[in-house]
């Protein structure tokens, strides 16, 4: 499974989000990320539309996580993005091919991902990166 693009950046979007202690401003996440504006808002957007994100005007506005961090998971944020697991066509059984090898294993592989996907939060991933840090010092 590779992830895309806009999953990549806006996973990371959202552990920035989940790691600050106040709002951040589109200005903030782009000089933090290199994204480009434009880029980054449309991730915003989507984010927000998908009750990941919200946003706040004014002074001391920007964007913070709709959630605790603890209730989003890599599945919440991935629909968000609208760049899901896609499992192959044969796990539905929609494959053409009667004799098809795939079925059973594809169909093993998309519950393994999407439990896996479904199970992971984002605090978890907060956690990950927090005690991996501590190592390092």
């Amino acid at each position: 499974m590779k992830l895309s693009t806009r999953a990549t950046y806006g996973i990371r979007l959202c552990f920035m989000l989940a790691v600050a202690k106040s709002p951040l401003s589109a200005a903030q996440l782009e000089k933090q990320t290199d994204v480009t504006r434009k880029y980054l808002e449309q991730l915003l957007a989507m984010l927000k539309s998908g009750g990941i994100v919200v946003s706040f005007r004014g002074k001391s506005g920007g964007y913070e996580l709709a959630r605790n961090p603890a209730d989003i998971t890599v599945m919440d944020m991935l629909n968000a993005l609208d760049d899901g697991f896609v499992a192959p066509d044969c796990v539905d059984g929609k494959c053409d091919d009667m004799y098809c090898p795939n079925r059973r294993m594809f169909g093993e592989i998309n519950r393994g991902i999407s439990g896996v996907l479904s199970s992971v939060t984002l605090m978890d991933m907060v956690n990950d990166y927090r005690s991996d840090c501590g190592r390092e010092q």
